[in-house]
């Protein structure tokens, strides 16, 4: 009736509702597609990462070698993208007592995060999972805070945090990549300024076994 009143005759209408349908279809499609892709790729997110990094304790004041490394948990992710979970990191130096090798801990610490995902759609074809450029990549952010049993009675997220971090997800590598980005407290843990984790998969070769058994002495207080 409105196109009708704004002198459009019915030939017209017709024509301009033959157009738009498959615009309105294909944007439904569109965005009914990039849902289920995006829950797809958040489903896979959650889970234990880990990985070596390089030691920001001091060197010369050590006598055995340090291990340093972090154990990451994504605990879970929601439909937008958003994550929280906690890390520990550790470094360990060896020390030779005997014919026995002990570790020793420099620095152990757990931190609360919470963070956030950008989904990007991609085309479908065969990735090389050991080949990073031809990875699907998405970034995003990660905040380090206070806590994260938050007083909703005086509630102000930007009060928590303490550190901001860049991410770059490898989607087939499963495979992290951070970079420091900003401070927010003075009071923030000194952390490597970059770092990659992989998610554990669940292999006794993989890396994250003498990840625990090396900087962690075979306990972390995150991995479960």
């Amino acid at each position: 009736m409105f196109l009708c009143h704004t002198g459009w005759t019915l030939e017209q209408i017709s024509a301009a509702v033959s157009i738009g349908t498959p615009i309105i279809l294909l944007l439904w499609f569109y965005y009914s597609q990039r849902r289920a892709l995006s829950k797809s790729y958040f489903d896979n997110v959650p889970g234990i990462y880990g990985g070596f990094t390089e030691p920001i304790s001091d060197q010369s004041k050590e006598d055995g070698r340090i291990y340093s490394g972090i154990i990451m948990n994504i605990r879970d992710i929601d439909d937008k993208g958003y994550f929280k979970g906690e890390f520990d990191f550790a470094e360990t130096t060896t020390d030779l007592v005997g014919n026995r090798i002990e570790y020793r801990k420099l620095i152990d610490g757990v931190y609360q995060f919470y963070g956030k995902f950008d989904f990007e759609l991609f085309l479908n074809k065969t990735r090389h999972p050991f080949k990073p450029e031809q990875n699907r990549t998405y970034v995003g952010k990660l905040y380090l805070v206070d806590r994260l049993d938050f007083d909703f009675g005086n509630y102000e997220i930007e009060t928590y945090l303490k550190a901001e971090f860049d991410i770059v997800h490898y989607r087939e590598m499963q495979t992290l990549k951070f970079s420091f980005s900003k401070v927010y407290k003075k009071d923030a843990p000194k952390l490597p300024p970059s770092f990659v984790l992989n998610k554990k998969i669940g292999l006794n070769f993989e890396p994250y076994i003498n990840l625990v058994n090396t900087v962690f002495v075979g306990h972390t207080r995150v991995d479960k």
